[in-house]
C-alpha cells in the first residue's frame, strides 16, 4: 500500500513542479502581442487548474505518507520542513502569483499591454519562489 501511495506522491509532485516550469518565459514573451496573450489565458487557465490538483494531490499522499510510515507525530524534522515548504508554496501561490496573474489576465483581457507586461516580473519572481521552495522540499525529502 506504501508504494502504491509513494508512486501517487511522486507523480503528482512531478506534475506540480514539472507544469511550472515554462509558464514564467512563456508569459513573459507572450503578453508583448495581444493575439499570443489572448491565447496565454486560455493556457494558464490549464495551467493553474493543474498546479492547484497536482499540488494538493501531493499535500494529500505525503500527509498519507507520513501516517503510513512513522505517523504524523513521530515524522523528521525533515519532513516537517518538507510540509512546511508546501504550505510556503501555497501561500505564495495564493497571495502572491494568483493576484499578479488576474492583474496580467486583467490587462490582457483590456488589450493593455503595457500593463500585462509591467505585471510580468512579480508574477514571474512568485514562479521562481514557488520553484525553490519545491527544490527545498524535495531535498528535505530526500534527506530525511
Amino acid at each position: 500500500m506504501s508504494e502504491a501511495v509513494l508512486i501517487l506522491h511522486v507523480s503528482f509532485a512531478a506534475a506540480w513542479f514539472g507544469h511550472k516550469l515554462l509558464i514564467p518565459k512563456d508569459v513573459r514573451t507572450s503578453v508583448r502581442h495581444p493575439e499570443s496573450a489572448a491565447l496565454l489565458v486560455t493556457r494558464m487557465s490549464r495551467a493553474q487548474r493543474l498546479g492547484i490538483a497536482s499540488g494538493l494531490g501531493t499535500l494529500a499522499t505525503g500527509l498519507w505518507l507520513m501516517h503510513l510510515s512513522t505517523g504524523l507525530t513521530s515524522a523528521s524534522v525533515e519532513t516537517y520542513a518538507a510540509l512546511a515548504a508546501v504550505f510556503a508554496m501555497f501561500v505564495v501561490g495564493g497571495a502572491v502569483a494568483s493576484p499578479a496573474w488576474a492583474k496580467i489576465r486583467s490587462a490582457i483581457e483590456a488589450e493593455d499591454t503595457p500593463g500585462a507586461m509591467a505585471g510580468v516580473s512579480g508574477f514571474n519572481k512568485a514562479q521562481s519562489l514557488e520553484s525553490l521552495l519545491w527544490v527545498f522540499a524535495l531535498v528535505m525529502m530526500v534527506i530525511g
